[in-house]
């Protein structure tokens, strides 16, 4: 496990993190920097602009993008008779450094038109003459200019004003900016040893003080060009003395300087740290000085960096001689601050290389300067090379860069305009009325997440709104529906991805590989994991030696695939042990040995079955359907196990070197995977059903979060809260006392117990009260927490006789037949009807999901779209032949167990039901199993009695947990029957008694098999409520926690969608783990956090929510209860006070959620 330090960073002070995550904060804060300073006007903008500015004074009228200067003779000085547009004119002689002189008499002149000279196109009213004078005009004030504009913007109010920059100027922001990356910098430099952190700490606090109370300047004189010298540099005084001049003293109190080039630095004496500055200072009589800060160490740090910008534009224009590149881009480096990013990006390479020397194995550290100074040489050329290979292969198979590109291309092509999708924001609502009542689904999306995403099919479009454009654009939702109406991006990336390998791509693939053998391989060599003559052997095969034989592992599966991705096993005669390339779960490049075939395969089918992702990476997208067997104890803690072939194949038979060999066969690979953005039977459904899926995904979203949030119900905790927060206002009233009740701060204490009241009656605890006129300092007593208002007309013995007669089991009971079974309730209608349209809307998209995964053709895939497009929604109640004949085509019940058992009574598994098809007359019955362990919703009878008798795997606990407490030990002794005997039986029939035909009965059905376990319960009430309530959120959080869904349910493809975001976008808005079906995981996240809560990091914790996690809290509409259900996903019992006061504080600070969804 990594090592856990303390940081320093501003907004998660004191969290333990690793360096990795850090370093992730720390560039994420270099990109906020970097950002304002790109949005600085370019050089090139800022020409352009003056001499529209010096035209129009001048009172010419002319637009320089659409004139042309045209010349005759081209032989007589044509480096300064540039021609073309005006506007390119003018940056030629920029970026080439001459002044224009053109023919006056001799042809040249302005043209409304390129590569003409004909009167009739001459630009009246403007000469060649006036347009020379403006450009050379525009050329000799462009310092002015440059100035101008660099003033103007640092003095200007940042244009996207997040919380933190609200009335910030850009200067402003850039000095808040700075700060952050100046922290983070030190935070990591504490990582790699640099101070311990109580002293890392002390000088953290004294960086950000305002004023610069605890810091002193760095002032070399003579000034130095500001592209080489030693400013901004600071000096940290420890003791915060308040001299106006640091005096140079021998004591050690302790000083920390950060200079260019080099960063922070400690020095137990300011003597050491004049003597080794003045060393560093080029030339000679140099004089260092220390004045005392005025200003807090970001601003002095800015505004020098500032002052250098000015200074080096100064220098350049006085200079040009020498200069090998356009101009203008020499000009464009200093604008954007290319001294500042150097010295940044030196900094923080030092502090890597540092933090990873803390991690070298003992063999490293102990193996001399040479052999670290290979090591840091392999590691750099590996680290050079694969950002090498990420770059072209981005270029290849970035899904994202597609989408931008797409969109960027359409709206030059159609708006005339340069967009970013990626900083416009798509809202959109999409309406649906139901039982009297409209459901509003509103989704938050970037552009890019929307363009993915699509539009809703015909008939079911949803409302978009823009924003985030720049003003004056022609953007609207109008013309990116009419663009989006007949695209798939998703499809139209799939079909764009080239067949074979680009030389590009194969050149940087080989380099690659070839540097992770390399390293790898001197790894395996020095630490002792090869012999001198097993990496001899690796050497020989790198070099094609076909002695060596590089075999690849493959999965024993019935239809032989591809050997695993990465994996190359290499042997000779000379060695007996298997020497194996491959990259391990946590993403590195190693060599290990196996004494034989046994280890080996052991070894990977562990690895595999142990990380679901890992074995995904290493297994053919086209295979993964079948390889693995999934099993589990139980549907909530699941695995796929993998086998291995004993038999391994030859990499290359012919005798090539791999690495010229593997190039195709590594492309292969990774085309399959990015094919899976959209599979092929998802290509080949269409623009409608496509669109379609879209929508279902919407419904699905907006009816499964109004079920588990506004029609579910209520948790037992929450109910009983309710219920005697109710009875004890109604009995203080009753003594002329109006008061607000929180039974949660009525704390109850007897000899055997302290509960609040609340918990005291869901425990079921009761007590009696002492007798007033004998009181004694035994007695049991009450007394308020948390600030609750005095209740003196609240007696110990009103709460006794409630621990007796308060009953809150039956209390539910009588809200579940009340609320939800009464058909004159108020919201009966309504919630009849979200749960069959809900029912419906998730059959038809897995429906969808299951074909475009491949689990069956088209035919079947029609079949089943009819049964259940023809179920009814409606208040009429169809009539049931009470028959045990198989019945016609539509959905029946699933009803199991022995022969006869049904006579009497059904034992029906809720939620699941049979699907009979006719297709060309012949009767097919398919199994509906929504949330199954394996993600397959729709699958054929036939596989139920299989799954019940493979003993290892989760679909007996998934049907056993679906029927009726009542009917559980009947069941499991069939199961146990069914597993026991091998004889083949017949599948589960239908009957026509079971056929289910209006989905308006489902409601009902629902709660009173609610009720029946309720009444049949074998534990808790709170038990057997918190299992129904709990299930559904996991469910609903599954759905509706993504903002792009993947297509289909298939690992990898889930996988593949993460691609869409980067950095904290990865975390926040593309948590794919619930999609995964991980949701019980997030749960348990949120209890990691309430404890680090605790522990004082409260601030940072609410940042780290996830959407996955934030989704469950819009779910949930008290503190207690998120906390119950956290606290039992993590596997505690209860939750304690602290955790429901740490989501209290969470549910106050609720961010704008990506879906949200609304009831009118």
């Amino acid at each position: 496990m990594d090592k856990l330090y303390k940081s320093l960073m501003r907004g998660s002070e004191g969290a333990e993190i690793t360096w990795r995550a850090e370093w992730v904060k720390a560039a994420a804060a270099q990109n906020d920097l970097f950002a304002i300073v790109e949005a600085i006007p370019t050089v090139r903008q800022i020409a352009r602009q003056a001499l529209q500015q010096e035209l129009q004074q001048r009172q010419k009228n002319i637009d320089i993008d659409n004139v042309y200067i045209n010349i005759t003779d081209q032989s007589n000085e044509i480096e300064r008779r540039p021609s073309g547009k005006l506007s390119e004119v003018l940056l030629h002689c920029l970026d080439n450094n001459v002044l224009p002189s053109y023919l006056a008499g001799g042809g040249d002149g302005v043209f409304h038109l390129p590569d003409t000279v004909g009167e009739q196109m001459r630009v009246k009213g403007f000469s060649i003459i006036e347009a020379e004078e403006a450009i050379t005009y525009t050329l000799r004030n462009l310092e002015s200019s440059l100035r101008s504009e660099m003033t103007k913007y640092w003095a200007a109010p940042v244009k996207v004003a997040t919380t933190e920059k609200t009335g910030l100027t850009n200067k402003q922001a850039l000095q808040q900016a700075y700060n952050v990356v100046l922290t983070a910098e030190l935070s990591l430099k504490a990582m790699a040893g640099f101070l311990d952190h109580g002293m890392a700490t002390r000088y953290c606090y004294l960086l950000n003080l305002e004023n610069g109370a605890g810091a002193y300047n760095v002032v070399v004189s003579p000034e130095s060009d500001s592209r080489t010298s030693l400013v901004p540099g600071f000096v940290l005084d420890n003791s915060m003395r308040a001299d106006p001049q640091m005096k140079l003293l021998n004591e050690p109190t302790g000083y920390v300087i950060h200079t260019p080039g080099n960063g922070f630095e400690y020095f137990a004496r300011n003597l050491d740290v004049h003597a080794t500055l003045l060393a560093r200072v080029s030339a000679s009589g140099s004089k260092i000085a220390f004045p005392k800060a005025t200003q807090s160490v970001s601003a002095h740090c800015v505004d020098a960096y500032l002052k250098g910008q000015l200074e080096t534009l100064a220098s350049l224009m006085r200079d040009r001689k020498g200069q090998t590149r356009a101009f203008s881009r020499v000009l464009q480096d200093n604008q954007m601050l290319s001294v500042m990013r150097a010295d940044i990006g030196r900094r923080f390479d030092q502090v890597q290389a540092e933090l990873k020397r803390t991690e070298w194995p003992l063999w490293l550290k102990n193996g001399g300067n040479t052999l670290q100074q290979r090591y840091v040489e392999l590691e750099h050329s590996m680290e050079k090379y694969h950002s090498d290979y990420r770059v072209v292969f981005d270029r290849c198979f970035s899904f994202k860069d597609y989408v931008l590109r797409c969109f960027s291309e359409w709206a030059m092509s159609a708006l005339g305009e340069q967009l970013e999708a990626e900083t416009i924001k798509v809202r959109s609502v999409h309406k649906m009325q139901l039982g009297g009542r409209t459901l509003e689904q509103v989704d938050n999306r970037t552009l890019t997440e929307f363009i993915i995403f699509g539009l809703h099919d015909e008939g079911y479009k949803a409302e978009i709104s823009l924003t985030g454009m720049p003003p004056g654009s022609k953007l609207s939702a109008a013309a990116l529906e009419q663009w989006l109406n007949n695209i798939n991006v998703r499809s139209q990336f799939v079909s764009s991805l080239s067949a074979d390998p680009s030389p590009e791509f194969a050149q940087a693939y080989r380099d690659h590989l070839h540097s992770n053998i390399e390293f790898a391989l001197f790894v395996a060599r020095h630490s002792g994991i090869f012999s001198e003559t097993e990496a001899k052997v690796i050497e020989r095969a790198l070099a094609g030696d076909s002695s060596v034989s590089i075999r690849g592992l493959k999965l024993s599966l019935q239809i032989p695939g591809p050997a695993l991705k990465g994996v190359m096993v290499f042997q000779a005669p000379e060695t007996r042990n298997y020497l194996v390339y491959l990259i391990t779960p946590a993403g590195k490049s190693v060599f290990m040995t196996f004494a034989d075939a046994f280890a080996l395969n052991k070894w990977f089918e562990s690895a595999m079955t142990a990380d679901r992702q890992y074995a995904a990476s290493l297994i053919h997208p086209d295979y993964l359907h079948d390889a693995g067997s999934l099993r589990g104890a139980s549907r909530h803690s699941t695995h796929y196990l993998y086998k291995l072939d004993t038999q391994y194949s030859d990499l290359f038979p012919n005798g090539t070197a791999p690495l010229l060999n593997d190039v195709k066969v590594a492309y292969q690979s990774e085309l399959a995977l990015h094919k899976t953005i959209a599979p092929a039977p998802y290509r080949y459904l269409g623009i409608e059903p496509r669109k379609r899926y879209a929508r279902l995904n919407t419904e699905l979203k907006a009816l499964s979060t109004v079920e588990a949030r506004d029609n579910a119900f209520p948790s037992f905790e929450r109910f009983t809260h309710d219920a005697v927060k109710q009875n004890l206002e109604s009995l203080l009233r009753s003594r002329g006392r109006n008061i607000e009740i929180n039974p949660d701060q009525i704390i109850v204490q007897t000899d055997d117990f302290q509960k609040s009241v609340t918990d005291l009656l869901i425990e079921g605890l009761s007590f009696e009260a002492a007798n007033p006129a004998y009181p004694s300092k035994y007695d049991p007593r009450y007394f308020l927490t948390d600030g609750h208002p005095a209740i003196d007309q609240l007696d110990i013995r009103d709460l006794s006789s409630l621990s007796k007669t308060f009953r809150p089991g039956d209390r539910y009971t009588e809200m579940l037949n009340t609320d939800y079974l009464d058909g004159k309730h108020p919201g009966y209608a309504f919630k009849r009807a979200v749960h069959a349209k809900k029912i419906r809307c998730q059959m038809h998209y897995d429906l969808l999901s299951n074909y475009i995964d491949g689990r069956f053709g088209s035919d079947i895939f029609l079949a089943l779209q009819r049964v259940v497009g023809n179920l009814k929604e409606d208040v009429y109640h169809y009539p049931i032949n009470d028959s045990s004949a198989e019945g016609d085509e539509g959905l029946y019940e699933f009803n199991i167990g022995k022969t006869g058992l049904t006579k009497s009574r059904d034992r029906t598994v809720a939620g699941v039901y049979i699907l009979r098809m006719n297709i060309l007359g012949q009767f097919h019955d398919w199994l509906y199993t929504p949330d199954a362990p394996d993600g397959v919703a729709y699958r054929p009878i036939n596989d139920f009695i299989p799954s019940i008798r493979f003993q290892y795997g989760p679909m007996r606990d998934y049907y056993f947990d679906r029927v009726a407490i009542v009917d559980q030990k009947v069941i499991n002794d069939y199961f146990d029957d069914l597993a026991a005997s091998g004889k083949p039986l017949p599948p589960v029939k239908t009957q026509e008694r079971a056929k289910l035909n209006n989905l308006f009965t489902f409601h009902d059905r629902r709660v009173r098999r609610a009720l029946s376990d309720i009444d049949e319960r074998t534990t808790s009430l709170k038990e057997v409520i918190a299992g129904l309530v709990y299930d559904g959120l996991i469910k609903v959080v599954n759905v509706i926690s993504l903002a792009v869904p993947p297509i289909g349910s298939v690992a990898v493809a889930v996988q593949m969608m993460k691609s869409v975001y980067d950095g904290a976008q990865a975390q926040r808005r593309g948590d794919y783990s619930a999609a995964l079906g991980y949701g019980a995981d997030a749960l348990i996240g949120l209890f990691t956090l309430g404890q680090a809560a605790t522990a004082g990091a409260s601030a940072e914790v609410i940042k780290q929510v996830t959407n996955v996690q934030r989704s469950f809290l819009g779910l949930v509409d008290d503190a207690r209860s998120a906390a119950q259900f956290v606290a039992e996903a993590a596997g505690h019992k209860a939750a304690d006070q602290q955790l429901i006061d740490f989501f209290t504080e969470l549910m106050k600070d609720r961010a704008t959620s990506i879906s949200q969804t609304i009831v009118r």
